[in-house]
């Protein structure tokens, strides 16, 4: 991991990261392992594999929520106050999907 990288989640951890940053550059790899990992699920079960399409429900689950726990405390550094609430909405409305998917 580069030094870099490491400072950027360190900040965000500590909630003192820009959204857009946590948003952006880390939401839309989130975004795509996600449904990967819905995708390969649905594969895992069609194939006769319940049980490892349930554990890949369970990481999918569990990158979303870290990923919704670093957006939602660095959600009060975004330029515009009106950010904040419908950031924290639509993590909110995440959890939501992420749990009917």
């Amino acid at each position: 991991m580069t030094k870099r990288l490491l400072q950027t989640f360190l900040r965000s951890h500590r909630g003192t990261e820009p959204l857009w940053k946590i948003w952006w550059i880390c939401g839309i790899p989130v975004a795509w392992l996600t449904s990967a990992l819905v995708i390969a699920s649905e594969a895992a079960r069609v194939a006769d594999h319940p049980v490892a399409g349930d554990w890949l429900d369970v990481l999918r689950i569990l990158i979303y929520v870290a990923w919704a726990r670093l957006a939602w405390q660095c959600a009060h550094n975004a330029q515009a106050g009106i950010w904040t609430p419908v950031a924290r909405c639509a993590l909110a409305a995440g959890f939501i999907v992420m749990y009917l998917v």
